[in-house]
Order: C-alpha cells, then structure tokens, then sequence
C-alpha cells in the first residue's frame, strides 16, 4: 500500500472517531497529560521549516476572540525580504455546542527576486492580500467538528480556501485524534506592468492538503505524538518572474558560452507527504517537561528532507510557561534542479528556485505563553480570561554546504563576464508570532 492510501486509510478511522465521539460521551479529563506543559504545539511535516505559529484551521474556544501576528525577514542583500502576516478572529457559541467563527487577515511580502538567475536584476516583488475568515463548528466538550472558508485578495490573484476539521478524544484513553483536510485555489495573474519573466500570465494552481495525528498519553508523564500530511499540488508551480540561464542544450540558437534565458518551467503536478514523531516527558519535580522529535519527507519531485529538534518547557507558577528549541534540517535537490545549467537542460523543466536545492539549515526558537483570570468581575471589564503568547526565531539556511562547484546547491554570479560563482547572501531568517485570546 503507499504512502499516500495508508494517509487515507488513517484518516477515514480518525473522522468516524470524531464523529461519534460528537454524537455521544460523557467529558473525559485527560488527567495524565492536564499539565499545561504537556501540551504540544502545532508542526507541518511537509514543511519542516514551518514557523510554529498557530495555523489558520485551529478552532477557537466558544465565546473568544483572538488577534494574531507573524513576521519574518531575511535581510540579507539579495533577497532583502519581509512577511508579515496578521488576523483576528472571534467565536460564538449558538446552542448545545455549536457555534460560530468570524474573522479579517491581512498579509503582506516584500523581497527581491533575482529575476535572471543571478546574472541580472533584481526585481522588487510587494503584495498586500486580505479578506475574510469564518467558519462553522460543533463541540460537544470531547469531539470537534469544523468546517472552515478563507478569502484572500491581492492584486496578482484571489484565494479561496474551504477546510475541514475533526478532532476527538478517545475516552479514558488519554488519547486524542485528529484529522483535517484543506483545499486551496489560487488565481495567478501578472500583467505586463510587473514584469513577469517572458509574457503576461494568467493561470491558476491548486493545492489538496490531508493530515491526520494520534496523540497518547501515558502514566507516569508520557505523551507521543505522530503527525502525517499529504500534499497534491496542481497547475503554475512556478515564479511567474524568474528566467533560468541555459547553456549548450542547443548550440544553434545561441554563440558558444553565451546562455540564453527561458522562464523558469516546474512540472505542473506535484505530490508531498510527510511525518513528523514527538516524545515530551515531565519533569515533576521541576515543573517542566523535555521534548524530542524527528521527521521525514518526500514527494514525486525527489525533494526528501530530514528533521530533528529538542525543546525544553519551564512551568513558573500557575500563569507562565517559558519555552526553548532548537533544531537541524536536511533536503536534497529536487530531480530536474541544478545550480546552473551548463550543458543545457537534463530535460523538459528547468528551475531557478533555491527552495528546490540541497541545503541544511538550523535554527533556534524561544516562546513563552502567559494567562490569568481576574480576582473580581472581568478583566478589562470584559474578560473572563486573558492570555498571551509569543514566540522568536533565528534561522540559518546553507545553500553551498556541499562545496562552491557543486551542482546541487544555489549560488549566483557578478556577471555574464564572470566564470566565478559568489556564494549566495540570504538564507539568515529572523521571526516570530504574537497572539492575544481573550474569552467572554
């Protein structure tokens, strides 16, 4: 069976446990795993490097609402880039556990692109996207069911977003399953006015997202947690801007030495699956708890990476947790990429995108997160409850790791004149996320 039907099956077993769990059952405590430090936070297997910031699918607690921002920035000189993301988000609850979820996001990029593969330009590259949040959900205090829509709209395409979600736990059990599926449609429009790299473009990409998770507690202070994902990508899964140099493929249409330019081509299907294991103990007599993980994946386009990292978490009274992480990540190049292309293409696609080398990278990651309740009344004449949390990463990825002459990396040079490559000047990435939940 392969991966992708063992995904399917895992999850088809996962909804028929939120289901009932949603049609049935008294409220279970999950005694073993209460502590607020045994709480794992959110991760991506396809995307080892995702930021842990809460996604957008994460349901809200009844009768909250909740603001929250992201941002992220490479400073270095050729790619002089910034992200930022916000979003705030309210939930009501109807009757007998169903609700109702409403929000507004904003994002915005900025960043250069090196639009001739690193001989000429750059170009600047800016957006801003926004648009609406909202969504449905039924919980009945142990199973969750929710059926979520996202809208975004920039002026280089709209994004329709629909998701689902379930989640429940497995009575007395100390066990908590979970299972989500997102389908994102994304319009591509670039007119001529912001240089795309040949011609205008008008095209269209879909991404079909499926995971699932199986988190089980046990005596004396376990907890495990396995997550899977599956990702179908379809249509322009390209840079609309960037041209790849192209050698000696055909000798006739240009002098000897002298390259010539075409849009950066992907193949237009794509398929992504990942997994990612993780081990948290406690650490009773210091209130704290160490976590250990390790991940995997691969996809059609022979990208596989490798993921490890540790995180320590240190409860300070009933309020504060405060959390550090750290790091290792691992990919090798996708099959049709190389750093240049000196005997012309190894065949119909060709790319210029530093995401599809071999590279390695570390990073380093410090949170806290912080709640209280009021001695009287409401906080803020409102609140039932307030909390606070944050998070700040550093991140270093390393494009010529494998040596300045191999083919698998990224690097650029000074000119058409210069045979010598120039290691590359970004991959430092600095960021982090803040988020404010206040409940009625």
């Amino acid at each position: 069976m392969d991966p992708i039907r063992k995904l399917l099956t895992v999850a088809w077993l996962i909804f028929l446990g939120a289901f009932a769990g949603c049609a049935s059952g008294p409220i279970v405590a999950r005694e073993v795993l209460s502590d607020p430090t045994m709480r794992f936070g959110p991760t991506r297997p396809v995307d080892g490097l995702g930021m842990d910031a809460p996604g957008p699918d994460d349901p809200l607690p009844p009768d909250t609402v909740t603001t929250r921002m992201r941002i992220e920035a490479d400073p270095g000189k050729q790619v002089d880039g910034t992200w930022l993301e916000s979003s705030t988000r309210a939930s009501a609850e109807i009757a007998g556990g169903f609700g109702v979820e409403a929000g507004y996001g904003v994002a915005y990029r900025k960043q250069l692109i090196q639009k001739l593969d690193g001989y000429t330009g750059p170009i600047d590259d800016q957006a801003v996207s926004h648009g609406p949040d909202a969504a449905l959900v039924l919980d009945d205090g142990t199973s969750l069911l929710r059926a979520g829509y996202r809208l975004r709209m920039a002026w280089d395409g709209w994004l329709h977003e629909p998701s689902f979600g379930a989640r429940t736990t497995v009575l007395g059990r100390d066990t908590v399953l979970l299972l989500g599926y997102r389908r994102s449609m994304r319009s591509v429009t670039i007119s001529a006015d912001h240089l795309p790299a040949r011609n205008a473009v008008d095209d269209d990409y879909t991404v079909d997202q499926l995971f699932a998770a199986c988190e089980q507690g046990f005596l004396p202070g376990w907890n495990l947690r396995l997550d899977i994902s599956a990702r179908l990508e379809d249509g322009f899964l390209q840079s609309p801007y960037r041209l790849v140099s192209l050698f000696s493929g055909h000798p006739e249409t240009n002098a000897p030495g002298v390259p010539r330019t075409e849009p950066e081509k992907h193949p237009r299907s794509r398929v992504r699956f990942g997994a990612m294991f993780r081990l948290r103990r406690m650490i009773q007599t210091l209130s704290a708890a160490i976590e250990l993980g390790a991940g995997y994946g691969s996809g059609s386009w022979r990208v596989e990476h490798q993921t490890i990292e540790v995180s320590y978490l240190q409860r300070i009274g009933d309020s504060l947790i405060m959390s550090a992480a750290g790091g290792a990540y691992h990919q090798t190049r996708a099959i049709f990429y190389r750093d240049d292309y000196p005997d012309g293409p190894l065949g119909a696609y060709w790319s210029a995108d530093r995401e599809l080398s071999s590279y390695i990278a570390w990073w380093t990651r410090l949170g806290l997160s912080w709640m209280t309740f009021p001695r009287h009344g409401r906080l803020l004449a409102m609140f039932k409850y307030i909390t606070l949390s944050a998070s700040i990463r550093a991140l270093h990825a390393d494009y010529g790791w494998e040596g300045a002459d191999s083919p698998n990396g990224f690097s650029s040079y000074e000119s058409l004149a210069s045979s010598e490559r120039k290691v590359f000047s970004g991959g430092w990435n600095f960021g982090g996320w803040f988020a404010f939940e206040g409940g009625f």
